[in-house]
């Protein structure tokens, strides 16, 4: 093997091009400048303001979010008196990670056997369940309970956060971000768990090659998993753990400089990494293309969900947290468990 091909197999290696380039670390990065962008222009066109205008006028203003992030990077890192400095810089670190951890357990695409410069990787990224090679970062069997576990752990890193900061009010932003990931985890699983019973099986993979969208098996879970998801990552309505007029950023009013960016940036790629989920399990992930054509699918359909979840900052208010709490439990929950009981009914009448 020549160098120039020990290059570009180890460039290419799944495991590193999906971790690192894409839809990884740097796409994530871009993308997460442009949807911040779009959150504000969209905002600002539906008030009638301008919104990002300054920097790069005649492309509305994209620039000026590069401009900002410069800014945050080089600003001054203040550290509160009575911190732990190591766990008070290390927090914001492993909230940005574990927001990000579940991606390596999504697949995005197949690997064809043949024909495509991903192919010499078919047989190490071999699904038996599918008899397909998946384009994964890290293949396992059970695939759906792994992403599911570790998206659990994001909102413990929040809470971990505010402690850190040794902050009344953002220790209070933290429980708010306890009450709600209580509620929306149990609609997550229950809504997750009725297309596992459905499509018979725990692989992200087999529900997308099955061929029917899990919106059109299971629409009543669908629309759980999506408001779920926007609870889940903190967008409005549900952009409860943060409040201006009390809580000021709830959890991460203590940090900034570059801090500040690192926390901002997890709940987007929180939200980036439930919406391809969301694409996986109910809109049919990258059909009808494999391949590196494929993963370009399934992300573009991510990128439309998240940026329907940042739009609506433009369009409703903020709910009160026991309103939040009464909708999750009162109105939603019943709602899971019928998409549950479809699941079960429709799987059992599918496997007959």
């Amino acid at each position: 093997m020549s160098v120039l091909s020990a290059l570009q197999y180890y460039f290419f290696y799944p495991s590193f091009f999906l971790t690192v380039i894409f839809p990884g670390l740097i796409y994530t990065l871009i993308f997460l400048l442009v949807t911040i962008w779009f959150e504000r222009k969209a905002a600002a066109i539906v008030q009638l303001r301008y919104g990002p205008y300054y920097a790069s006028k005649r492309i509305g203003g994209l620039l000026q979010l590069f401009a900002d992030s410069i800014k945050f990077v080089f600003s001054e890192i203040i550290v509160p008196n009575g911190v732990n400095q190591t766990l008070y810089a290390l927090s914001p670190v492993l909230v940005l990670i574990f927001a990000f951890l579940p991606m390596s357990l999504i697949p995005i695409s197949t690997i064809p056997p043949q024909g495509s410069i991903l192919s010499v990787y078919h047989s190490i990224f071999y699904d038996s369940q599918i008899h397909q090679g998946v384009l994964v970062p890290y293949l396992i069997e059970y695939n759906l309970i792994g992403i599911i576990a570790l998206e659990s752990l994001y909102p413990i890193l929040v809470i971990f956060l505010a402690w850190n900061t040794n902050n009344r009010f953002a220790v209070v932003g933290s429980i708010r971000e306890a009450y709600l990931s209580v509620s929306y985890d149990v609609l997550i699983i229950i809504s997750t768990l009725a297309l596992a019973l459905e499509y018979h099986t725990l692989d992200v993979a087999k529900i997308v090659t099955s061929g029917i969208p899990g919106f059109i098996a299971n629409p009543i879970a669908a629309f759980v998993f999506l408001v779920a998801m926007l609870i889940g990552s903190s967008r409005f309505p549900f952009e409860i753990v943060e409040a201006e007029t009390e809580l000021v950023i709830g959890p991460y009013t203590e940090y900034s400089g570059f801090l500040f960016v690192l926390t901002m940036a997890g709940s987007y790629i929180a939200n980036l990494v439930y919406a391809i989920l969301f694409v996986d399990l109910f809109l049919g992930g990258w059909l009808p293309f494999t391949g590196f054509t494929g993963a370009v699918f399934t992300v573009f359909k991510a990128a439309i969900i998240v940026f329907f979840a940042v739009f609506l900052r433009a369009v409703y208010g903020r709910y009160r947290i026991d309103q939040a709490l009464r909708g999750s439990w009162k109105y939603f929950f019943p709602l899971a468990l019928a998409s549950l009981i479809l699941g079960v009914v429709v799987g059992y009448l599918w496997i007959r």
